[in-house]
């Protein structure tokens, strides 16, 4: 846990103190706000707030406001608008919006976000503890505050079992040294609930590094049940964020869990969750974003989205403001520094003309001015990373030597396929058995069943390794596309209807040194450099968000492409521990056994 968020100064407390009996004077007075309590639920009109160095000395109605300003008092007038805590998101991977630590915190700011518990486990599959190091350096000077968990699974699955072709490992003795970086908060989402409720001691060990230091355990527990989850959260594992309906949500509140409501790019399900969000006082409820791209953050907004989207589904303002501020406070343990504008909190504040749909006007964090009045007060230095981490993709063949293409052998007619089957704004995968087309001994695709090729290929050790599939329900009409972000071990990932694009498409992805790149009859139509990690840009996030527009709209204009958050859809489809079929450069993967099976059924081959 950083130093600043559990330290206690004397000095700056006496000065604190001297400061809220009016015997010096404040850095930074706010007048003339309505207060909105996360503590109580109360909005206190006409008050005041207080600061002095990076906290808050006075909140609430204050009648001899005078005595705390001097000349070199900065005075806000509020103008009878809303002041509410900085937001706070539980569970981010950072690497998602396609922006490093600094441009996604120039964006989230603006849009209120003063803290941030991320989970770095795509930039640490592809870089180990080195990923997890150089993301806290970028971090350390940031007014954003980001609380890094350390990944508990990478890769996401037990190494034994064979599933995908990794590019870092962190074992429980990795784990623990990682929990002593500043900056760390607690242990990432536990994905392999398989090796949880099979009492592995390897992971065991993971979440004890955790709990020996009181940080926070988080969970990834779909669909769990019954015994499963009571197991899983016996293991001392006490949240989740992949319920998908009020049922799921109310089974682990029941068990304790802390639920996790998220409102992604790709995946939502605050709709589904309102039974629960809405119902009584849910103390043990927080908003999070988990993976949001760089389009919506830019077009929507980041935790303001979340909240504004809450109200308008019914659910009160303040309540929505709680989730997004004191909640997670106190699932952090961290109420006495966060989530609350109360003495002796850090100065995190948003001013906003209305709580029915909030808009950041002036965003303080740490009791700096980072916005005002929407424009930035501060410059935002770019990190300098090394060549490692910027040159990440080996394959290690040419790409047209390898099989894109799903061979049947069996003789040509029709086969029984296990085919992947996609959802929009879902996480979850169907596994559907198909009857398909053999061809010249190939499994053809079938565009009017929105089926085509899929294969992952190895990026990081450049073994050559690669799978050939089917997936149904992508909706997409151009010839491929191919990306390294293919959760959560990121190899390389290309869908296509043809092997000619699929291989230009995989060339050109391979020569960016990562990235997004849509090809249509031989040629690139658009593509998104991604060479931090192959999974972020290091330029502006300005720039970063013209280019994903650029190939957004070309996808519309071209294709009539209408897949919401199509890329990130299709990065999740190589993760073999979210239900029920998923593909990984070893090929298909049956979640719940953690094993490999076939293309083709048993059936066909009789």
């Amino acid at each position: 846990m950083p130093s600043s968020l559990i330290g206690y100064d004397p000095v700056e407390r006496a000065e604190l103190i001297d400061t809220a009996m009016g015997r010096v004077p404040a850095d930074i007075v706010i007048a003339n706000v309505n207060l909105v309590s996360t503590t109580t639920g109360e909005i206190i009109e006409k008050s005041s707030i207080v600061l002095k160095g990076k906290r808050i000395a006075r909140a609430g109605r204050i009648s001899d406001l005078s005595r705390h300003i001097s000349s070199k008092t900065i005075v806000i007038d509020g103008k009878d608008r809303y002041a509410v805590p900085g937001f706070i998101d539980l569970h981010i991977h950072i690497e998602s919006t396609l922006l490093d630590p600094v441009g996604f915190s120039k964006i989230a700011l603006k849009h209120g976000t003063t803290t941030v518990v991320a989970d770095p486990h795509e930039v640490v599959n592809v870089l180990g503890i080195h990923g997890l190091k150089m993301f806290i350096e970028a971090s350390r000077e940031l007014p954003l505050k980001i609380l890094y968990e350390v990944p508990s699974c990478v890769p996401a699955t037990d190494p034994s079992y064979m599933l995908e072709t990794f590019g870092s490992l962190l074992d429980s003795r990795s784990v623990e040294e990682a929990m002593h970086l500043e900056g760390v908060a607690g242990l990432g989402e536990v994905m392999d609930f398989v090796s949880v409720i099979r009492a592995d001691r390897e992971v065991l060990f993971k979440v004890k590094a955790a709990w020996d230091r009181r940080m926070v355990v988080d969970g990834h527990a779909p669909l769990l049940s019954g015994e499963e989850l009571d197991a899983y959260v016996a293991a001392g594992i006490l949240s989740d964020h992949e319920s998908t309906s009020a049922g799921e949500a109310l089974e682990k509140l029941r068990r304790g869990m802390f639920l996790f409501v998220r409102e992604g790019s790709a995946w939502r399900d605050l709709k589904a969750l309102l039974p629960v969000v809405r119902s009584g006082d849910c103390k043990l409820c927080a908003f999070v974003s988990d993976d949001v791209n760089v389009y919506d953050l830019f077009t929507k907004g980041h935790m303001d989205r979340i909240i504004n989207l809450a109200v308008e589904y019914g659910v009160d303002p303040v309540k929505a403001l709680q989730y997004a501020t004191i909640n997670p406070a106190i699932r952090l343990h961290l109420e006495d520094q966060i989530g609350s504008i109360t003495p002796g909190r850090l100065g995190d504040i948003v001013i906003t003309r209305r709580i029915e749909h909030v808009e950041p006007i002036t965003v303080i964090a740490n009791g700096d001015i980072v916005y005002y009045e929407g424009e930035a007060s501060r410059q935002f230095k770019p990190t300098r990373y090394p060549d490692k981490a910027l040159k990440t993709v080996n394959i290690g063949v040419d790409p047209e030597a390898l099989q894109l293409t799903p061979r049947a052998g069996i003789p040509d007619g029709s086969a029984l396929v296990n085919v992947i089957e996609v959802s929009p704004g879902s996480a979850l995968t169907k596994w559907r058995i198909l009857e398909m087309q053999v061809s010249d001994g190939e499994v053809k695709p079938d565009p009017g069943r929105d089926i085509m090729f899929i294969s992952v290929i190895d990026r990081h050790r450049g073994s050559g390794s690669h799978s050939a599939g089917l997936i149904k329900g992508l909706n997409f009409k151009a010839g491929a596309v191919a990306q390294t972000i293919a959760h959560d071990t990121h190899n390389l990932i290309v869908a296509g209807w043809n092997r000619r694009d699929m291989v230009t498409a995989v060339k050109r992805v391979v020569e960016l040194q990562g990235g997004i790149v849509v090809v249509n009859d031989g040629e690139v139509v658009s593509e998104v450099e991604l060479r931090l990690a192959g999974l972020m840009s290091v330029k502006e996030p300005e720039e970063v968000f013209r280019e994903y527009l650029n190939m957004v709209d070309a996808l519309k204009k071209r294709f009539h492409l209408d897949f919401e958050s199509f890329f990130m859809t299709l990065a999740l489809v190589s993760l073999p521990v979210i239900p029920e079929l998923r593909i990984t450069d070893r090929g298909l993967v049956d979640v719940a056994k953690a094993k490999l099976v076939p293309l083709i059924t048993e059936e066909s081959k009789r």
